[in-house]
């Protein structure tokens, strides 16, 4: 694995900059703060470089930048592309090794440890994640009943359920969000990513969650 946020060899790069809002009189503009980012968009992975204005205290050296609504926090992947990770491993009920990729482009970037990581992070605040997919869906697929969206019902697949976890009821709660996300987005149809952002905004659970 390379370094992380650093390109590489045929790395489609975009650069973004976002100005934000002068804390208060009291702070002047000190450069910027860069942030790297990879996105998936048509199934093409790409590093977004995002340039944050950097605010400097007068007559102190303390700084702060700006945030955008919308940045993940402490990731340096987008949440559809964890979202797809994470369901190549659950959704498919095979085990870490013997996942089939969803596209093979994300298999060479993100490891194991990355995966195990990032479920460790979510399993915690499974509920939460299914709950706000689920608000985001009732919305969104209005006036049609949320029900019909999935008539086969959303029951974890029995080889991923005889699998010994720590935290069983977590893992399939997250299957479940994970679910309602990949099949509620296939029946809409809307692009993955769009109901991410929706969930996005009905979230309540802990302000350091990968997902949504």
């Amino acid at each position: 694995m390379r370094p992380r946020g650093r390109p590489r060899t045929g790395d489609q790069v975009v650069h973004l900059q976002f100005q934000g809002e002068r804390p208060d009189d009291n702070w002047h503009a000190h450069g910027w703060f860069r942030r790297s980012l990879r996105v998936l968009r048509a199934g093409r992975v790409l590093l977004v470089v995002l340039w944050k204005r950097r605010w400097r205290l007068v007559g102190t050296n303390r700084t702060t930048h700006s945030r955008p609504p919308c940045e993940p926090p402490r990731l340096r992947f987008c949440s559809l592309i964890v979202v797809l990770m994470l369901w190549a491993w659950l959704g498919q009920g095979r085990g870490l090794e013997q996942q089939e990729p969803v596209l093979d482009t994300l298999n060479q970037l993100v490891d194991r440890s990355t995966q195990r990581r990032w479920l460790a992070k979510t399993l915690p605040c499974a509920l939460a994640i299914q709950q706000a997919i689920r608000r985001a869906l009732i919305e969104m697929s209005e006036p049609r009943p949320f029900e019909r969206l999935f008539p086969s019902g959303l029951s974890p697949p029995s080889e991923l359920q005889r699998r010994r976890w720590q935290d069983p009821s977590a893992v399939s709660s997250l299957w479940r969000g994970l679910a309602m996300a990949m099949y509620g987005a296939a029946a809409l149809p809307i692009p993955v990513a769009a109901l991410l952002a929706e969930a996005r905004g009905r979230w309540e659970g802990p302000g350091d969650s990968v997902i949504p």
